[in-house]
């Protein structure tokens, strides 16, 4: 039988007569009803069996005639099954028989009223199927007992009982076994998990899933499977194992969709949408809760619908959109109630209290939370209560009433350390700390959020995702940024105990972590000793995922074509996100990756042993009220407060756009516009930059003379180069007088002070690249340039190139929408011919033109070379790093198109032993920002693949300029031996003294990333 269908079975019965029909469903839930003559449906049999199991029906015949059997699958997506239809009893109705005819009437009734959403029906119906249960036991029918036992377990269950349901339950198994009834013995286990996973035991839960999965597989039962793996997937999520939880529901979600039950497989993207939001992923949670709400919708389910809005609620609270939460907290409540879930309820009544604390709103969520609290604790639920303990606590806390709120949290962490909570106990410390610190209890606060953070570390380290681990670790940035500001304050009340170097150490474990364990990891192959199953479906992913993001891109800034892209970069997205898992699978099974030792972040004296007498590291946190400079020298550390993040960003971001106005093209403006925008834009820039000066570097003023300053910048200050600003204390200010800091001083930026410690660990005995320099430059990107064969041309027409005027900017983002190509770069090509002139006239690559390739830049070839210079466009996508590339040739010799985009996936996969790439293209030091982790893009490729140093750019550089920057580079490493920090800093003072290229815009956006010496 297949979904959807109905088959039919006649049969002439006569007035007076017992029927009892029993349908063995295997392998598909059928409905199964007796059609008297007339058509009239006298009864119909749906038991909560699942696609196994018997769809019993008795009747007593009161008219003679034709009377039909109808054996019907309801669902019209689910996969083909089997059953088997006997008649079992045919004759003059014995008393038994008229009780067992009752009683079967009698449970369809119950379960009717079970499917209701009201509480009275669901009431209703479990006092009819307690007063059944005797019945079916006196009638030895045990098939029938199981069912009524099942069913009341699940109304139990729904109603907000679930020792109850346990009860029954157990129950419920013990038939089952005597039976020998494997299916029902699976099912029951399964149930029983549930059971436990609500009365807070997640271990007991997991061990009764596993059995019930492992009768599941021995029975071929895969829609079952899917059942055992979700609920598995849920014990973890409690467990704090965010990584298994998603593993879990990862290969539920295909079978669940594969048995086309929309419930089942919305339940599924619900809890994969509330891992994503524990991970830092509330938009990617939306989009599978969007989906549930949508299959919820369309299947009626009322109770999963006010599930579904919930958990749409909490992302959008995840992402700050508080108002928008609370509307959808407030469609679910009503629901919640119609269903009669007391449970639901109160987990509506929890959210709504969270929103109102976040909108400022105390004594509304002490009343919301209080009302939940009742009727958790009314139902058992072990969990729940401890979750509106915590926010009860936190409510009564941002009221005022600290010692209240310390009182609630003490009793919600009992609750959570009980259950095994990590996620819940986290947040809880964290909570606590909070409150001890605004009581004066500084100490006792630093042992709540030290504890919190190890919790935090635990839980990240399960975590095998690159990309999630990220993610999960910025959305906990706050107890690290709470720690660093109480150990502060500790400082302040007592400069001799070394607080402030604590502080140093817990800023250095919040940042650029994933960085620092890819380092530490680059000289791994993880892949040696991989199925190659599993090796061969990483390739052919990253094959996929590279041909779309080319052709996404290629896309972008085509206004006719939107619509195209939007749903391509929806099929990049789950590609990569396939990709991504792909690959932690691969970490997970690698021997090599098992043996790795993840890097521990540095302290004070281990940084201070990174640094020459003559450098300065200057490392920044940015926090809510106050942030905090560390000036760390060879033998020394001083730490100022600074202002908080607001006060600092916004000034950052001003100075920012002012600099970055050269490289802007606004639709519609004429040249004389521009020229005027600019000109304000330049005079305003030097204040800007004396202002942001004065604030992140006028208070360690005194620190810096005669130093090489290392920069470990955060937030917003990670797109300034500290190189443009003025030297602080200055005396008078403005462009006359304007005195930036490469006058004094080299400036070198780092992810943090560990990065470099593995960098170093990594290039330790490594020797020098036999060749020289390897260019690539001046690339083709369309079929109309003049370069492509002259038959071509002569097809197509003549060629457009033309040289862009100095103003011209090397990124794809610059090009005018719908804009037909991508311009050549001809300013790129002098840029090469200067740098080779200078070089030694051996070993160097010059790859220009149609050689100006990705084959070329994938080869291997580029391993040889010391440095690695690449001049042309840049990609940049914020969104989605792995997008991120560099523009290579995107046609072949004749025309036609060719993948040229060297993108960041491809990067990482790089060997490349240089001692300096140079990325000559724009924003190439940027990528999306992660708390915690920096700016995430090409920059860390490189560093990855083996460069020891990178200079990159941080906005739209001019690409006359630019070449003329890089001749100089080039001369000051080649010709008069310079270091390569040396090098930049002698060549952007040579820039910026000479009227033409004097605005930072020309000379400053270039960063060198690494080692300095």
């Amino acid at each position: 039988m297949a979904g959807g269908e109905t088959q039919l079975f006649r049969v002439a019965l006569s007035a007076g007569q017992y029927l009892r029909v029993v349908v063995e469903q295997r392998g598909i839930d059928v409905a199964v009803a007796l059609v008297g003559p007339g058509q009239k449906r006298l009864l119909e049999m749906d038991s909560p069996n699942g696609s196994y199991g018997p769809e019993p029906v008795s009747a007593l015949v009161e008219e003679s005639g034709e009377y039909t059997i109808e054996v019907r699958s309801p669902d019209k997506k689910a996969a083909a099954g089997l059953f088997e239809l006997r008649v079992e009893a045919l004759r003059e109705p014995s008393p038994a028989d008229r009780t067992r005819a009752g009683a079967e009437q009698t449970f369809r009734e119950a379960s009717r009223q079970f499917t209701q959403p009201d509480a009275k029906s669901r009431q209703e119906a479990l006092e009819k199927l307690e007063a059944l249960l005797p019945v079916f036991r006196s009638l030895e029918d045990r098939p029938m007992e199981v069912s009524t036992l099942n069913r009341l377990g699940l109304a139990y269950n729904s109603l907000g009982h679930p020792q109850r349901a346990l009860a029954h339950y157990e129950q419920a198994l013990a038939v089952s076994r005597a039976l020998g009834d494997g299916r029902n013995e699976a099912r029951m286990l399964n149930n029983i998990g549930g059971a436990y996973d609500l009365l807070g035991e997640p271990q007991r839960a997991l061990d009764n899933y596993g059995r019930a999965l492992a009768l599941w597989e021995q029975q071929g039962n895969s829609a079952a499977q899917s059942d055992a793996l979700n609920n598995i997937g849920v014990s973890y999520y409690n467990l704090g194992e965010l990584q298994r939880s998603l593993d879990y529901y990862n290969r539920a979600l295909p079978l669940r969709r594969a048995a086309g039950n929309p419930r089942r497989e919305a339940d599924t993207l619900d809890n994969v949408g509330v891992v994503y939001i524990a991970l830092g992923e509330p938009r990617r949670a939306l989009e599978y809760l969007t989906q549930a709400l949508e299959l919820r919708r369309a299947a009626k389910d009322v109770s999963g619908e006010a599930n579904s809005l919930s958990q749409i609620g909490f992302a959008h609270a995840a992402l700050g959109e508080t108002t928008k939460a609370l509307d959808y907290y407030n469609e679910a409540l009503p629901l919640r109630r119609a269903a009669g879930d007391r449970r639901g309820e109160g987990i509506a009544l929890r959210n709504i209290g969270v929103a109102y604390a976040s909108l400022g709103q105390p004594q509304k969520a002490v009343e919301e939370h209080e009302q939940a609290l009742k009727l958790f604790r009314a139902i058992g639920s072990r969990r729940d209560e401890a979750s509106a303990l915590l926010y009860l606590g936190q409510a009564h806390t941002l009221s005022g009433e600290v010692q209240k709120g310390a009182e609630y949290y003490a009793q919600a962490l009992s609750l959570f350390q009980t259950l095994n909570d990590r996620v819940s106990e986290a947040k809880t410390r964290q909570s606590l700390a909070e409150a001890e610190s605004a009581r004066g209890n500084l100490a006792q606060a630093r042992e709540q959020i030290e504890a919190a953070i190890s919790i935090i570390e635990a839980m990240r380290a399960q975590v095998v995702s690159r990309q999630l681990r990220t993610s999960f670790f910025a959305s906990r940035q706050g107890a690290y940024e709470f720690e660093i500001d109480l150990l502060m304050r500790m400082h302040r009340l007592d400069p001799t105990k070394g607080h402030d170097a604590a502080a140093l150490g817990v800023s250095e474990r919040a940042r650029a972590r994933g960085l620092l364990e890819m380092l530490s990891e680059s000289g791994v192959d993880v892949r040696q000793g991989v199925e190659p199953a599993l090796l061969g479906r990483e390739r052919e992913l990253s094959q996929r995922l590279s041909a779309k993001a080319a052709r996404l891109i290629a896309l972008l800034g085509q206004q006719n074509r939107q619509e195209q892209a939007a749903a391509l970069k929806k099929e990049v997205e789950a590609l990569e996100e396939e990709h991504q898992q792909v690959l932690g699978e691969i970490r997970r099974r690698s021997p090599h990756y098992a043996a790795v030792t993840q890097p521990r972040p540095l302290g004070l004296r281990e940084i201070q042993k990174l640094l020459d007498p003559d450098t300065l590291l200057l490392e920044y946190s940015l926090g809510a009220e106050r942030s905090y400079l560390w000036a760390v020298s060879r033998d020394g550390l001083r730490s100022f407060q600074l202002p908080g993040r607001e006060r600092v960003e916004q000034t950052a971001r001003r100075l920012y756009e002012l600099v970055t106005a050269r490289g802007v093209r606004n639709r519609g403006e004429s040249a004389q516009e521009r020229q005027e925008r600019i000109g304000r834009a330049d005079s305003q820039t030097h204040e800007a930059a004396d202002e942001l000066s004065r604030v992140v570097l006028g208070p360690a003023a005194s620190e810096l003379s005669g130093k090489r300053l290392v920069v470990v910048a955060d937030g917003a200050l990670q797109y300034i180069p500290f190189a443009m600003l003025p030297v602080p204390n200055g005396g008078t200010r403005g462009v006359v007088n304007y005195r930036p800091l490469i006058v004094e001083h080299e400036v070198v930026s780092l992810p943090s002070a560990s990065t470099l410690a593995v960098q170093r660990a990594e290039l330790a005995g490594r020797g020098p690249a036999p060749n020289n320099i390897a260019l690539i430059a001046d690339p083709v990107f369309d079929g109309g340039d003049a370069r492509v064969a002259s038959k071509m041309k002569r097809e197509r027409g003549p060629a457009t190139d033309k040289v862009e005027d100095a103003s011209a900017t090397r990124t794809l983002e610059h090009l005018a929408p719908g804009a037909p190509r991508i311009p050549r770069l001809p300013y790129t090509r002098q840029e090469a011919e200067r740098i080779l002139a200078v070089a030694p006239k051996a070993s160097n690559l010059r790859a220009l033109d149609f050689k100006a390739s990705l084959a070329t830049a994938l080869g291997g070839e580029l391993r040889k070379y010391r440095y690695i210079h690449l001049a042309t466009h840049g990609y940049i996508d914020s969104e989605r790093p792995a997008l991120s590339a560099v523009v290579l040739s995107l046609v072949n010799e004749r025309g036609e198109p060719q993948d040229g985009l060297l993108k960041s996936q491809e990067i990482y996969n790089l060997d490349l032993p240089a001692e300096l790439v140079v990325l000559s293209a724009c924003r190439t030091g940027l990528g999306r920002e992660v708390k915690g982790e920096g700016l995430v893009g090409l920059t860390r490729g490189f560093m990855y693949a083996g460069a020891a140093r990178v200079v990159v750019s941080l906005w739209n550089v001019s690409d006359k300029g630019t070449a003329v920057l890089m001749s100089r580079l080039y001369e000051g490493m080649l010709r008069d031996g310079l270091r390569p920090t040396a090098a930049l800093r002698a060549a952007q003072l040579e820039l910026w003294r000479q009227k033409q290229w004097q605005s930072p815009f020309y000379w400053a956006a270039f960063v060198q990333q690494g080692e300095w010496r």
